[in-house]
């Protein structure tokens, strides 16, 4: 039978019981050590006799002191001084932290987050009827889609219209600066982990934009364990310089189809995991010269705020987004694409048009001309439809 061990493991551990051969069906091995041997119980024995292990706590817990020298105890976080998440767009996006803003190719989510930071730059009081809440006003703009030159060419169409609305000093751009160039390479000049802590080391910055996810990280984006490891080392800085930490990414192929959902984004759950706060940015289904933004996941803002998108209309003149104050219902975009009332009626007059020998961008001014707001991308997409749709017609017959 199993005996109580009395020597002196008792005093710390408890009451221990050893087995013996008798507790056994077959003989338990022997394993032979310096120590003698040692007799060893397969899992099952184990499993089935537990009166093998029998601990016994003896005495009473020693009074352990509390947390009240720890920054972080909830006495000293109930304390602080703010009574809601600091945030730098009011209410969406705080004041630490990754986010990002989503959406298809052509909807201009570049030049969105370049009028974003601009509007940083130069103290403005609000971006897209958001309210701003700047502290240094310094942003880190990180463009791999583009050089110098476009950027250059790109900005200077918002700016005279940011400085004839807000009369705003020119030498406050010195606030926002772009960096063309990066990479993750240990030894490089370039690596992106170091260009930042040495920048944000000597000042600080309120937002950090990365134009685009895809172009930095290298590695499998379907992997969560490599997203995650990649955007870790994001939000250390974003701790480490209480900043926050935009990504710009693309959605999934076809996802224009559906609904503005965090599901579009393209790749591993993980980055959507890691996002404090997600927006949408997506075509109008009725205008092409406005855009839906949808706050697809924001786990401290309201329901009552993310159940509507903003429209955003867009001024292909000066390249800027401007809220027309007329809110939609998020779950109501999608109904709104499968029942568009102009556009069955543009589709003959467009087909006419090319088959006339009009190039698309004709067919826009034309039809600009007369009134209705389309852009030359539409144009096409409407006549790959109406090809289809014949191919479609022939094929069946």
């Amino acid at each position: 039978m199993a005996k109580k061990d009395t020597n002196s493991l008792d005093s710390a551990f408890g009451e221990v019981i050893t087995p013996d051969d008798s507790d056994f069906d077959e003989k338990p091995k022997a394993l032979s050590t310096s120590f003698g041997d040692v007799i060893i119980p397969s899992e099952d024995e184990i499993r089935g006799n537990l009166k093998f292990i029998k601990p016994v706590i003896k005495g009473n817990k020693a009074k352990a002191a509390d947390f009240s020298d720890s920054e972080y105890s909830a006495f000293n976080l109930f304390k602080t001084e703010f009574e809601e998440i600091p945030t730098l767009l009011e209410p969406i996006f705080p004041k630490q932290g990754l986010v990002s803003l989503i959406g298809s190719s052509d909807t201009g989510k570049s030049t969105f987050l370049r009028q974003f930071a601009l509007s940083i730059a130069l103290g403005l009081n609000e971006f897209v009827g958001y309210k701003l809440n700047t502290e240094t006003q310094n942003v880190i703009f990180i463009s791999t889609e583009d050089d110098p030159n476009s950027v250059s060419s790109s900005i200077k169409k918002p700016l005279r219209a940011l400085f004839n609305q807000h009369n705003a000093d020119e030498s406050l751009l010195n606030h926002l600066k772009f960096i063309f160039d990066v990479d993750l390479t240990e030894n490089s000049e370039n690596n992106i982990i170091k260009l930042l802590n040495k920048d944000l080391s000597e000042k600080g910055v309120d937002l950090i934009i990365v134009d685009a996810f895809t172009d930095i990280f290298s590695g499998d984006i379907n992997s969560s364990t490599k997203v995650r490891e990649f955007l870790n080392l994001f939000s250390k800085i974003s701790k480490e310089y209480e900043c926050l930490i935009l990504f710009l990414h693309h959605t999934g192929k076809k996802t224009d189809k559906f609904s503005a959902s965090k599901n579009n984004a393209l790749g591993s759950q993980a980055f959507e995991a890691k996002m404090r706060v997600m927006l949408e940015l997506k075509h109008h289904p009725h205008n092409d010269m406005q855009r839906t933004l949808t706050i697809t996941k924001g786990n401290y803002i309201s329901t009552e705020i993310k159940k509507y998108s903003k429209v955003l209309d867009f001024n292909e003149e000066n390249l800027l987004f401007t809220d027309t104050g007329n809110p939609l219902l998020s779950e109501s975009i999608y109904a709104l694409s499968k029942t568009n009332p102009k556009k069955n009626s543009l589709l003959p007059v467009i087909e006419k048009l090319h088959k006339e020998g009009n190039s698309y961008r004709t067919i826009e001014t034309i039809l600009r001309n007369k009134g209705h707001k389309i852009s030359k991308s539409t144009v096409e997409n409407y006549l790959k439809e109406i090809k289809n749709q014949s191919a479609n017609i022939i094929g069946n017959n």
